[in-house]
């Protein structure tokens, strides 16, 4: 991550929102470092420093593997609600003041845990920090593309009884090109008939194709990603006329190696088209940046200026999954904070 000091104040302070973040990659790296102590250490992790440098990805599958190899040091309950209490203080800190997160409870069921146990303990995390620190938590459960669509159905069910406790979604991550969206279109049409809000990963490590099917056949308000939609400019046009809302993380997409550089990343084309773009991290352990840093990053290296950043900041909120209410309560918070500044 960048030097804190290099950013200026009004990005440190401007309230922010955060819709596309994984909690199992936002952990801090002094919490999973004591996990793996804790549970019996690993002879090449002996520092943080090393555990870091765990987390420098080849390439995408790369990524993926080093993802399901973290997933092995949550063991109980209480780690799941004590690293979502801690990603929460952290964003906290850095003024975000509605987010919402992934989590994948499925990932952790082979290792003897339950889905309902760890919803619980993620639940209770996110309340004890509500309670201790000015913001509110959406939960959206992913599906997870690389269990296949098999028992998706039931996965889908296990989550309603906490609809209304917390959970606000569902998504669908993972594998994006040996599960196809539309593997899981029952899955989430019944989910729409339920009411439950949607959002699919698309466009990432697939093409265009992966995102139409999301749209069409998935019926999915938001794209999770959605770069590779400038491959296709029928479909850039579909999104501007239908402002479908991207969750856009372009560290993420970098270090991927999803694009080489930020010169040839989408962001800044979707954004001067009148898309629905919204900032995220994505997964800023593993990635080094977080929600502050990626503003910095628009802020820097692409020239946005503090009117464009309080944009896309409105972005987010319009594009959450809150209530209209809620939506004008943060609108609110935002055009307050930005009279002192624009």
């Amino acid at each position: 991550m960048l030097a804190f000091d290099q950013i200026p104040d009004v990005i440190k302070k401007m309230p922010k929102a955060e819709i596309h973040l994984h909690l199992e990659g936002a952990f801090t790296f002094d919490f999973l470092f004591g996990l793996i102590q804790k549970y019996g250490s690993i002879p090449e992790i002996n520092s943080i420093d090393d555990l870091k440098n765990k987390f420098i990805f080849k390439d995408f599958p790369n990524f993926i593997e080093t993802w399901f190899w973290k997933n092995q040091f949550f063991k109980k309950p209480e780690d799941f609600e004590e690293s979502t209490y801690r990603t929460l203080e952290n964003l906290s800190l850095q003024n975000v003041i509605y987010t919402e997160v992934f989590f994948s409870p499925w990932d952790f069921v082979p290792g003897g845990l339950k889905m309902e146990e760890i919803a619980e303990a993620t639940l209770s995390g996110i309340h004890k920090a509500e309670n201790d620190f000015p913001i509110k938590c959406g939960l959206i459960a992913d599906i997870v593309r690389d269990y296949g669509n098999k028992d998706a159905m039931s996965r889908l069910l296990q989550t309603t009884p906490f609809l209304n406790r917390g959970i606000v979604g569902v998504g669908l991550g993972g594998n994006e090109i040996d599960f196809p969206p539309i593997l899981f279109k029952d899955i989430f049409l019944e989910a729409r008939k339920k009411n439950i809000r949607t959002t699919v990963h698309a466009g990432e490590a697939a093409g265009p194709e992966s995102i139409f099917s999301a749209l069409i056949d998935l019926k999915t308000e938001r794209i999770g990603h959605g770069v590779r939609a400038v491959e296709d400019p029928e479909l850039v046009e579909y999104l501007y006329e239908k402002q479908v809302p991207l969750e856009v993380c372009i560290t993420s997409n970098l270090k991927t190696k999803v694009f080489p550089s930020l010169k040839n990343h989408p962001f800044d084309e979707f954004y001067r088209k009148g898309l629905i773009v919204t900032i995220n991290s994505d997964d800023p352990a593993m990635f080094g940046a977080d929600i502050t840093d990626e503003l910095y990053l628009l802020y820097n290296n692409l020239k946005y200026s503090y009117n464009d950043l309080k944009q896309i900041t409105l972005n987010s909120f319009k594009s959450s999954f809150l209530s209209e209410s809620e939506k004008k309560s943060f609108f609110d918070v935002v055009e307050a904070f930005w009279s002192d500044y624009l």
